[in-house]
């Protein structure tokens, strides 16, 4: 790793946002009760996929479902390879997605 420049570092993530969470606390006026109803989960996952370096912000997708090899390839291929240059090194997590 030494010999890598810092500005070749390309680093990949992603993360999943369930939108149809609920909140597991409240506040309420002092002496009163806080009250709501938590729905059974039916909400919408999407996904977002993303590549940083040090100075700016690569490659960003977002889909309406979980990430697999799949998905996972279509980012690579049409999302981030396009963004690369000659020395460009990618880091990710070991993802089983990512094993493709």
């Amino acid at each position: 790793m030494t010999s890598i420049e810092l500005k070749d570092l390309v680093f990949l993530d992603e993360m999943g946002v369930l939108l149809g969470l609920m909140r597991t606390h409240a506040r309420a006026a002092p002496g009163e009760r806080a009250y709501d109803f938590k729905p059974f989960y039916r909400g919408k996952k999407v996904s977002v996929m993303g590549a940083i370096t040090v100075s700016k912000v690569l490659a960003v997708m977002t889909i309406d479902q979980s990430m697999d090899a799949v998905v996972f390839e279509v980012y690579v291929s049409k999302c981030l390879v396009p963004q690369l240059w000659k020395g460009a090194v990618v880091v990710m997590d070991n993802l089983p997605a990512h094993k493709v």
